[in-house]
């Protein structure tokens, strides 16, 4: 792995580099808690309502059916002339509550969100900063964390650069649901990277210097417990994909971002680690 980590570095800059040309041609496309709009629940027994909206042409976010119930999210629908159609074919169909969503409490909670990342980003560096903390270390502490907080962005990155490509043909809306699993994968990865960085230091304090072969030999030791690691994950989630269709998005982003996550503990936070201590 170290010996290929320019192909790796290579790799992680064009997830990355692709992240910001995805944005910008195809933007975020936000769901109603991040841009504003209404929450509607209605009683109604119509099957499949997602059917039933789109032969009356109306553009939801997200509908969330049960048996006597159906939750829909949408920007903009003109309310009571959708619960005039369902009357049409559900006399008794009612609207159970409703709630408006509006701009400024959405905007407020994209810089929320946005906030949360960062925190959780420097508060996850700042542990491992003081978890690696050792006296006459040849790797220093704050270097760990440091490391940590750089593979952690990456991988939100990356998975975000990919949820935006895939939700432009499927979608896809990027909502509260979706930045869990951000910070879902956030907390996924690092443990990955600390097993890793973990054995490198008990390597250290053997070998008592830095070399290839110390790195290679860490990556190793932990390389099939981290890939059985995250393979078990996935196959266990794996099937919700199509058990649970309403939380596709966030188990498919989840999927992706284990798989980026493992690859980075492996391939990139290792390599800088080495490459920032080498002599």
């Amino acid at each position: 792995m170290i010996k290929r980590r320019i192909f790796f570095y290579i790799i992680s800059t064009i997830l990355i580099i692709w992240m910001g040309v995805a944005l910008n041609i195809f933007g975020l496309n936000l769901g109603v808690d991040l841009k504003g709009g209404q929450m509607i629940e209605l009683k109604t027994r119509i099957p499949n309502f997602e059917n039933f909206l789109s032969k009356l042409n109306i553009k939801i976010d997200s509908v969330i059916q049960t048996k006597d119930t159906v939750i829909i999210k949408g920007e903009n629908f003109d309310k009571k002339f959708l619960l005039e159609e369902i009357k049409k074919i559900d006399p008794d169909a009612e609207i159970l509550s409703e709630e408006i969503i509006s701009p400024t409490l959405s905007r407020e909670l994209v810089k929320k969100s946005y906030i949360a990342i960062i925190l959780v980003l420097i508060g996850i560096g700042s542990y491992i900063s003081i978890v690696f903390w050792e006296k006459k270390s040849l790797i220093p502490g704050y270097l760990f964390g440091i490391i940590v907080i750089l593979t952690l962005a990456h991988d939100v990155l990356s998975s975000l650069g990919i949820f935006i490509t895939i939700s432009k043909f499927f979608g896809y809306v990027l909502d509260t649901t979706i930045i869990i699993a951000f910070l879902v994968i956030a907390g996924f990865s690092v443990h990955d990277t600390i097993v890793v960085f973990d054995r490198v230091r008990e390597n250290l304090k053997k070998e008592g210097k830095i070399n290839e072969e110390l790195f290679e030999k860490s990556i190793r030791q932990t390389l099939r417990r981290s890939i059985n690691t995250s393979l078990t994950t996935i196959l266990a989630v794996f099937p919700l994909l199509f058990l649970i269709p309403k939380l596709q998005a966030f188990i498919l982003i989840l999927i992706l971002g284990i798989i980026i996550g493992t690859y980075s503990s492996i391939c990139i936070a290792t390599p800088l680690i080495y490459d920032l201590t080498k002599k």
